[in-house]
C-alpha cells in the first residue's frame, strides 16, 4: 500500500514536472473580436486590421462566427495573430482556465 503511494506520488510529480517542458500551440477562442469583409469573405484580426485591404462592407464580429460563415483570414499577418505557439502545457491549461491572462485578454481583441 505503502509503496504504491509512493510510485503515484512519483509519476504524479513526473507528469506535473514534464508539463514545464512539453510546449504547444494555443488557438484563439470564438469569442474573440475580429472584423468581416462581406465583400471579399474574409476577416482580420484587430492588430492587422490598418494593413488589410478591405472592402467598405465591414462588419464588427467573433471569430466563431466568421469561421461558421467559412470566411478565409486576409492575411498570414491575421493567421498568425490568432495562435499563440510555444507555450508549456501547464501554462496553457491555466490560461483555458482563466488563471493567467491570455494573448486575447486585452481590450483590443474584445467586442465593443
Amino acid at each position: 500500500m505503502k509503496g504504491t503511494l509512493i510510485i503515484g506520488a512519483i509519476l504524479l510529480a513526473a507528469i506535473i514536472i514534464s508539463g514545464f517542458f512539453i510546449p504547444i500551440q494555443l488557438s484563439a477562442p470564438p469569442d474573440v473580436r475580429t472584423i468581416v469583409d462581406h465583400t471579399n469573405q474574409e476577416y482580420v484580426s484587430p492588430p492587422c486590421f490598418n494593413d488589410a485591404e478591405l472592402s467598405n462592407y465591414l462588419q464588427e464580429s467573433y471569430l466563431g462566427e466568421a469561421q461558421q460563415l467559412d470566411y478565409k483570414a486576409e492575411s498570414e499577418c491575421t493567421t498568425n495573430s490568432l495562435v499563440e505557439e510555444d507555450v508549456t502545457l501547464n501554462i496553457a491549461l491555466l490560461k483555458m482556465l482563466g488563471l493567467v491572462g491570455s494573448k486575447w485578454s486585452g481590450s483590443l481583441w474584445e467586442k465593443q
